[in-house]
């Protein structure tokens, strides 16, 4: 009984210590250039969501539909025990913004794509290394400190 706790114990030990030193060694493998690049690609989706939310914004505007109207009727939509309150015009006004909206989709796709690997990333590395870094508070840390840099320029 004894011994079996030992080996058991020991076993443990040697189990926690491999999976420390795993870890390690993925957080090693992501490097500073691949950091870098990675901050470029978020950077530059950054912008495009910026101009993006522009875009959006300047469809409600033109359609005549506030920010926080256009949310309620979105959530009244979306959720089947919520009851909308919407008036026939603004339903109308919420269709035409959101059929706006999902035309503007398939380029804004291709537009953070082509954002992404215009920095030396593919979108695939762009992904797993987001996947790393959100699991991953000492690789949050090292990207935090490469947009930090970049900032006091």
């Amino acid at each position: 009984m004894l011994k079996s706790f030992k080996i058991k114990k020991i076993f443990l030990f040697v189990f926690i210590c491999g999976s420390m030193s795993l870890a390690a060694q993925e957080q090693q493998d992501i490097s500073d250039k691949e950091l870098v690049q990675f901050a470029d690609a978020y950077t530059e989706v950054q912008v495009l969501n910026q101009q993006s939310q522009q875009k959006m914004m300047s469809i409600l505007q033109e359609e005549g539909l506030e920010i926080e109207r256009f949310n309620e009727i979105q959530q009244a939509k979306m959720d089947p025990n919520k009851k909308s309150d919407a008036t026939d015009v603004e339903k109308k006004k919420h269709e035409n913004i959101t059929t706006k909206i999902e035309k503007m989709q398939p380029e804004l796709e291709k537009n953070a794509i082509a954002s992404i690997e215009s920095t030396g990333i593919s979108i695939k590395k762009f992904e797993a290394l987001a996947a790393k870094i959100q699991e991953d508070t000492s690789l949050q840390q090292r990207l935090q400190t490469i947009m930090e840099k970049r900032q006091e320029k």
